[in-house]
């Protein structure tokens, strides 16, 4: 990703969390605060313990988390944050005709993703039975209770970071306009010196750099998070119906809409739609989207073939 801009530059703020890395870009031209500023370091200090908060209740690697000990029981009252999350991904299944689902946690597990990526061996045995999703989970919004069916755990990896950036640039946008980034997952508030935000993207093999001015961005594809079971490589994106790494002809898929969290479903859901799905679906819908197909072939979508590279995030239909 880049941001380079005319000087003078965002203040910036960079460190690892939720397995990715993340970036903090704080435009302080407004308040002719240095990068250094006190108050520059006291917004980025606060929007670092913001997601780690946010981490501690969604990772599914941590036993602690308040996710992990509501797969272990099963059924619990959860905080307003886990719910919200739980409900919007749940709502995102709906909306993606569940090709994004939350309930693919066991599939995963099963293929062997069962802890973080630096910690997963270099090869093991071969992967678990396929495991399709669709598990039901029922949400009680008014008392906060949460009940998985039998079977059934959560996986919400495929749009806590894109919340997480929505939180976080909701958070620092108070003191200027802002840029968040969680491994690519990007959430913009405000105008960089009243101009968007540039942003590189890979347009097949090649750097893209578009201009983001509002809203939210994200890529999903399946030539990162990658291992081997039994010598075959395996990777993080399940199709809910087989309950296996998905076999899209698509290899990366990038999305932007008026939130990172749904720029991130939208971008699973297109990249299991396939190349001729995710197209007709993108269009249809009014989505913004570069679809890089495993040959390399490039299509893109909404904002970027109609505006150019100035593209701003707005909600699919």
């Amino acid at each position: 990703m880049s941001t380079a801009t005319h000087a003078p530059a965002p203040a910036r703020r960079g460190f690892r969390a939720m397995g990715t890395d993340v970036l903090l870009l704080l435009d302080t031209s407004r308040t002719g605060d240095a990068p250094d500023a006190p108050a520059v370091q006291q917004a980025f200090d606060a929007a670092r313990a913001e997601v780690n908060r946010i981490e501690h209740i969604a990772s599914r690697f941590d036993p602690q988390s308040e996710l992990a000990r509501l797969n272990a029981a099963g059924e619990a009252e959860v905080s307003a944050d886990l719910l919200r999350l739980i409900t919007l991904a749940l709502a995102m299944r709906d909306a993606t005709d569940g090709r994004f689902d939350p309930t693919v946690h066991e599939a995963v597990v099963a293929a062997g993703y069962d802890r973080p990526l630096d910690q997963l061996p270099a090869d093991a045995g071969a992967p678990g039975p396929a495991m399709p999703a669709g598990g039901h989970v029922h949400v009680d919004t008014r008392t906060g209770r949460v009940a998985l069916g039998t079977g059934t755990c959560l996986d919400l990896g495929g749009i806590t970071k894109g919340w997480t950036a929505d939180r976080v640039a909701d958070e620092l946008g108070v003191h200027g306009p802002c840029l968040v980034s969680m491994g690519g997952d990007i959430a913009v508030r405000g105008a960089l010196h009243g101009e968007p935000w540039p942003v590189e993207v890979m347009h097949g093999d090649e750097p893209r750099v578009i201009g983001l001015r509002r809203g939210g961005m994200a890529t999903s594809g399946t030539d990162r998070r990658r291992w081997l079971r039994a010598g075959a490589e395996m990777h993080h994106v399940i199709d809910p119906v087989t309950g296996r790494p998905s076999a899209t002809d698509l290899l990366r898929v990038t999305t932007v809409a008026d939130d990172a969290a749904t720029a991130e479903a939208w971008s699973t859901a297109l990249l299991l739609a396939g190349r001729e799905g995710a197209a007709h679906e993108a269009e249809a819908r009014g989505i913004t989207a570069i679809l890089v197909a495993t040959d390399g072939d490039v299509t893109v979508t909404g904002g970027l073939a109609s505006a150019g590279d100035d593209v701003h995030g707005e909600q699919p239909a």
